[in-house]
């Protein structure tokens, strides 16, 4: 690796807290079919900033564990902090509305302030140990509270996409009139927000809330943003989202973009089936995906949908009309049509063996022993199957049991066919810059660094040559670089900020590799 790369890559700030934004590059426009949504005013590069955008409101998703409302820490509900105790115990509770915090600095943060205002006002308390059963009504608590304290902020609020209340899931309109009980009944505000105008923000909150991810697995957060929100989605997306340390959002460019060109994201997981993704968004966003990928039955040449033929041995079942939930499926090869129902039945069934395997602990010969019974059903790129391939390529060599210098020359290949079968998958369904492809870039790094370990060591006993050796450097420093350069924009909070600080560290590795080759070769 040259010296002035290196430099180059420490000069990088993984962090972007402090963003500038000068110039929009972006526009919003509107069309019929899509709605509002963000296009480009000119040439982007790959990684350049389009939008940096502050939440109108961030806050604990319902299925979070008990956080407080100021730090987003977690506390412990059933222990409270007492006076003259020495130690501080997990919560206190807030002065004014009694809800549980994890001091009193966050029992005054602004944070705090939008559901402490109101509940204080009503008099009305709530028992410390079901508060986290009810944060769909701090959110929609700290929706409500623009609309007195911020009105631009409301108002963008009130411009974003809401769900017809008549095509809305079942159990999300259930959910949605309990949140209106309690606030106009049981919290006594009736008289200043409508049970109509409550039931729309949980509506907006639902089709357009961002899940925020932190550093504890545990946390769950969401958060509503004023132009970040209106980016459209696509199943191949043309930006790359992170959320930062203070919760702003920042999007840029996957890869290079031109002037007019929509900017999307994901909202699904990437590596699930056509099936798995339109039936997600229905339910979370209230839209049916149309994209290309999706009309597409081989998913762009990945077949993650595909299920393996039951009368020939080379062939593959994919849905004959990829966007009707009812189509029929046909082999690849024969073109003989799969058993009515078939489809469903395996994904059932190989989901439960997924959600079993988990249950019981991975482990390196628990994912083989997955991937050799269930190749007999799936596709390779199956989306169960690379669940289950992304945590074996992940285990190998990075635990206890399955240590990087133990690993045999079957498990080090092993390891470096499923790296690039990741790569293969992100580059056709996540071009550019994506985190998949970051942290599959790391494990391959890994295994050649390994190879290259294993080659100076047995120097005296096999007949490696210094050009091999140093070839070997030389793929493992480009691998490490293209990591490098894909994870780069990764907060340091999260688990790839984590394996790009990793792979910064890495670096000495390969100059110290060099140095190795050239001193057993003089």
């Amino acid at each position: 690796m040259e010296v002035d790369q290196v430099d180059q890559v420490e000069g990088v700030v993984s962090a972007v807290e402090n963003l500038d934004i000068q110039e929009k590059v972006y526009r919003i426009a509107e069309t019929p079919d899509v709605g509002r949504h963000v296009v480009t005013t000119q040439d982007i590069d790959q990684g350049e900033v389009i939008i940096h955008d502050q939440p109108l409101v961030s806050g604990p998703a319902r299925d979070s564990e008990p956080v407080c409302l100021g730090c987003y820490r977690l506390i412990d509900l059933e222990n409270r902090y007492s006076a003259g105790q020495t130690d501080l115990l997990p919560h206190i509770l807030c002065p004014r509305c009694k809800w549980p915090m994890c001091s009193e600095s966050c029992a005054n943060s602004p944070r705090h302030k939008p559901e402490c205002f109101f509940l204080f006002q009503s008099g009305c308390r709530v028992n410390a140990c079901d508060t986290d059963s009810i944060y769909d009504v701090i959110m929609v608590l700290r929706c409500l509270y623009l609309k007195e304290s911020d009105q631009s902020a409301w108002i963008a609020f009130c411009s974003l996409q809401t769900p017809d209340p008549a095509g809305m899931d079942e159990e999300l309109v259930d959910r949605a009139q309990k949140v209106a009980n309690l606030i106009c009944g049981t919290f006594k505000l009736g008289d200043r927000f409508s049970r109509e105008l409550v039931f729309e923000a949980c509506g907006r909150l639902e089709t357009n809330a961002f899940e925020i991810p932190v550093g504890q697995s545990s946390v769950s957060l969401q958060g509503v943003y004023e132009v970040g929100c209106m980016i459209e989605h696509n199943c191949i997306p043309s930006g790359h989202r992170t959320f930062n340390s203070d919760l702003s959002l920042t999007i840029r460019a996957a890869y290079p973009l031109e002037e007019g060109d929509s900017v999307s994201l994901c909202y699904t997981d990437s590596l699930w089936t056509t099936a798995q993704r339109r039936e997600h968004l229905v339910y979370s966003k209230d839209f049916i995906c149309n994209c290309d990928r999706c009309q597409d039955k081989t998913e762009n040449g990945t077949n993650i949908s595909g299920l393996k033929c039951l009368k020939c041995p080379e062939g593959f079942y994919f849905p004959v009309s990829p966007l009707d939930c009812a189509s029929a499926w046909s082999c690849s090869q024969c073109n003989q049509q799969a058993p009515q129902g078939y489809n469903e039945l395996a994904e059932n069934k190989v989901a439960q063996a997924v959600a079993k395997l988990e249950e019981n602990g991975l482990s390196v010969p628990s994912c083989q022993k997955f991937i050799k019974t269930y190749g007999k059903v799936l596709h390779p790129n199956h989306a169960h199957m690379l669940d289950v391939k992304y945590s074996l390529l992940n285990l190998l060599g990075n635990t206890e049991d399955s240590k990087m210098e133990n690993l045999t020359e079957e498990e080090l290949n092993l390891k470096e066919d499923l790296a690039r079968c990741f790569l293969n998958v992100s580059s056709k369904i996540l071009p550019g810059i994506s985190r998949l492809k970051g942290t599959a870039l790391f494990e391959l790094y890994l295994t050649v660094r390994q190879r290259v370990i294993l080659s100076l060591s047995q120097l005296g006993t096999v007949n490696h040559t210094k050009e091999g050796i140093m070839g070997l450097i030389g793929a493992a420093g480009m691998h490490l670089q293209d990591c490098i350069d894909c994870l780069q924009y990764e907060p340091e909070h999260r688990p790839e900020g984590q394996v790009y600080q990793h792979a910064l560290m890495e670096r000495q590795t390969i100059i110290n590799l060099i140095q190795q080759t050239e001193e057993k070769f003089k």
